[in-house]
């Protein structure tokens, strides 16, 4: 099982240079260490960002903390501070959140009502590849320290996101390449300065990023079959309601977008 000691490790070996090393955190006191201490944690987070890694993916419900009047959370107005116009919510956002990938409304059922009959042949239909629109924004607590939140137009919004675990333990195996290569082309200005080393690395670390990307799109879902909204209302396509068009009818949802 893999550990950071292990990838550092790799890294080095991959310039070619001999010596190993046993601690960066702290550093074990060789050159080797103190670099890698420096460069170990931004070259994972600016690698986890490059490509939507499944190894990496989590998903979990968001903390409300501000609602615009109106809302059914902030009816008056009164009850809790106000997102920046035109969102209608700001959530935390997650503490260990490398890049927001997607929201989700809530799918629970509400209590003491009965489920609406659905065909699990047809599939929840959400625009734009399951993405509601979104913005993460900087903002302030209530006692003016500044955070990070996410605003969107949902209520019991679901944040899809990459999370910040720089432990291999949970990395598979394309992932803990594509950061040893990353990590081995950091090394190379304090440690090698063979340039053509580092343009190698870099080369192997961006083939095996496109390679993620298209993998995690292939076991993800990146399509959805139906009529778009301009042209049912026209009449022209499939306009037969789905037992999921039916359900999710009740999402009172506007400002559709990417992510």
């Amino acid at each position: 099982m893999a550990t950071q000691i292990d990838i550092v490790n790799r890294a080095l070996l991959a310039i070619g240079a001999r010596a190993q090393v046993s601690s960066i955190s702290p550093s074990d006191g060789s050159t080797e260490a103190d670099v890698a201490a420096v460069l170990y944690t931004p070259t994972f987070e600016t690698l986890a960002r490059e490509a939507h890694w499944n190894c990496l993916r989590k998903q979990t419900f968001l903390t409300l903390l501000q609602a615009a009047p109106g809302t059914p959370e902030n009816v008056s107005g009164t009850s809790m501070p106000t997102p920046p116009q035109p969102w209608n919510y700001a959530y935390a956002l997650p503490p260990d959140c490398l890049q927001v990938r997607q929201i989700l409304p809530n799918m629970t059922q509400t209590p003491n009502v009965a489920p609406t009959p659905v065909s699990i042949a047809a599939p929840l239909y959400l625009p734009n590849d399951m993405a509601l629109k979104f913005q993460v924004a900087l903002s302030y607590d209530p006692n003016g320290n500044p955070i990070q939140v996410i605003l969107t137009y949902i209520d019991q919004a679901q944040c899809v996101y990459t999370a910040n675990l720089p432990n291999p333990q949970f990395w598979d195996s394309t992932f803990q390449m594509a950061m040893v290569a990353s990590l081995s082309a950091a090394f190379v200005p304090a440690l090698s300065l063979h340039m053509g080393l580092m343009q190698g690395q870099n080369a192997l670390a961006e083939r095996l990023v496109n390679e993620a990307r298209v993998r995690d799109g292939n076991e993800g879902v990146t399509s959805q079959d139906h009529t778009p909204d301009w042209l049912r209302v026209r009449g022209c396509g499939n306009t037969t309601k789905t037992g999921w068009d039916s359900a999710y009818a009740g999402f009172q949802v506007r400002g559709w977008g990417g992510f």
